[in-house]
């Protein structure tokens, strides 16, 4: 597929995916699990004094992940950021089509790929251990020790994506941190925005007009 397995000794670049890593969850800010001693005491952020090093309780779960800093600073910078993967399911939200639909599957790879700018789909590969339809999750970055990356890629490293994957990949991760907010809805006229309004009204969702679209 969309895939090759780098040698051991080759360096850390942007592309290479990893499993598993620590990916940990503050659930809530308001109520954070801080050890002091052999005591747990929860607490708000806003009661931790910014002046010291905190130690805090929090839950950690293993995930799929793939190196999003560039070239140039995976071998030099502290930390390694990556991007989460997770199933297409979960990340895209859509309705996927039955796996004997390849007409459906086709659209989906290369049309919903193409309009949603915040996830990039990765196909399933026994090689590299997906054995499910799989997306990286431009929404949900972490860091990773990168010593300890470097020591151990050869156990947690499960593969990379190949040339063409690579550039495609990097060009979603330009496009998504260039993304211009906009309200779409702006140039239309009173109909026009009427009719909008209302179809996203029948899904429950609040559309504000521009005074031109009042008149």
């Amino acid at each position: 597929m969309i895939y090759d397995y780098p040698k051991a000794l080759n360096p850390i670049l942007q592309g290479d995916i990893f499993y598993p890593l620590p990916f940990h969850i503050i659930e809530s800010l308001d109520k954070l699990n801080i050890i002091s001693g052999e005591d747990f005491d929860s607490i708000s952020w806003d009661d931790v004094n910014p002046e010291d090093i905190t130690v805090a309780a929090l839950p950690i779960k293993p995930v799929w992940g793939i190196v999003a800093s560039q070239n140039c600073d995976t071998s030099r910078i502290p930390y390694i950021t990556f991007f989460l993967i997770d199933t297409l399911q979960d990340i895209s939200r859509l309705t996927l089509p039955d796996e004997k639909k390849t007409k459906n599957w086709v659209s989906l790879i290369t049309q919903k790929s193409r309009l949603n700018a915040n996830w990039f789909y990765l196909p399933k590969d026994d090689k590299i251990g997906f054995d499910k339809r799989m997306a990286v999750n431009f929404e949900e970055a972490f860091l990773i020790d990168r010593e300890f990356l470097q020591r151990k890629k050869e156990k947690y490293r499960k593969g990379r994506l190949n040339e063409i994957a690579y550039q495609h990949y990097r060009e979603k991760v330009s496009q998504y941190y260039r993304r211009y907010p906009y309200d779409e809805w702006y140039p239309l006229n009173k109909i026009e925005f009427d009719y909008y309004q209302k179809s996203y009204k029948n899904k429950g969702i609040q559309i504000d007009s521009f005074k031109w679209q009042d008149d």
